[in-house]
């Protein structure tokens, strides 16, 4: 029968296949057979590690809390500028003109920074609040009515932005570090076909009344994901063939 994992099975296809199979040999004894038994410990393990793989590819902390935080820096970003934009209207002409010097420093860092991506963004602003914070500058600014108060938060919300940013940075860092789940499931995949199959294939005819039942089900279960790989693989084909064609 010559059992096998087909070589474009997905990472979620032979991961399957291989908790199939554990669950499958866990319910019976195999203690006496020690060659088994360390087959089924090793990919035990590694069926573990290309889960906890999976799980950490998938996962991202930070996506949710730095769109959230984003929100709130767009909000304290935009109501300086919008303050000091109203006071350039101010009927005082002493204040306004105070508002315009301030205002083309706005313009001069992007007045739409908030739009850019989190580095840039992140960037320009330290730009801007340092412009903003020379002396001659900060002396204009608490001339200007409401801009002190924005100003304050726009710091804070951009320090907190900062900080979940490098935090999603390190975050990816160590994904990246780690083994990756394409990997992994060639490794599962050749226990399953050197190891696995080929042991439990043969000693189900020499000895069927221990072994059969198990490589049946085990059998049956890869036979229905081998279905499934080669049907996929036959669109892949037919599609590549089908746009060479157009």
């Amino acid at each position: 029968m010559n059992l096998h994992v087909l070589s474009h099975a997905d990472t979620n296809e032979i991961g399957s296949i291989a908790n199939n199979a554990l669950k499958e040999l866990a319910k019976s004894d195999w203690s006496s057979d020690v060659y088994l038994k360390t087959i089924f410990d090793r990919l035990q393990s590694e069926t573990n590690v290309l889960t906890a793989a999976i799980g950490l590819v998938r996962k991202n902390d930070y996506t949710q809390q730095l769109i959230a935080q984003d929100a709130l820096f767009d909000q304290a970003f935009i109501g300086t500028k919008q303050f000091v934009y109203a006071n350039t209207y101010s009927l005082d002409r002493a204040v306004a003109e105070k508002a315009q010097k301030i205002w083309a420093i706005f313009e001069a860092h992007d007045l739409n920074l908030y739009r850019l991506g989190y580095e840039q963004q992140i960037f320009v602003t330290h730009s801007l609040l340092n412009e903003l914070d020379k002396p001659k500058n900060k002396t204009l600014i608490e001339s200007l009515d409401g801009v002190v108060a924005y100003l304050s938060q726009l710091k804070i919300q951009n320090e907190a932005l900062e900080t979940l940013f490098q935090k999603s940075k390190e975050d990816e860092a160590a994904k990246s570090a780690s083994i990756a789940p394409s990997t992994q499931k060639n490794l599962i995949r050749e226990i399953l076909n050197v190891d696995l199959f080929p042991y439990i294939e043969v000693m189900s005819k020499v000895k069927p009344e221990i072994y059969a039942a198990s490589f049946k089900v085990i059998s049956e279960y890869v036979e229905s994901i081998n279905i499934k790989v080669k049907a996929r693989k036959t669109r892949s084909e037919n599609q590549v063939e089908a746009e060479k064609l157009s």
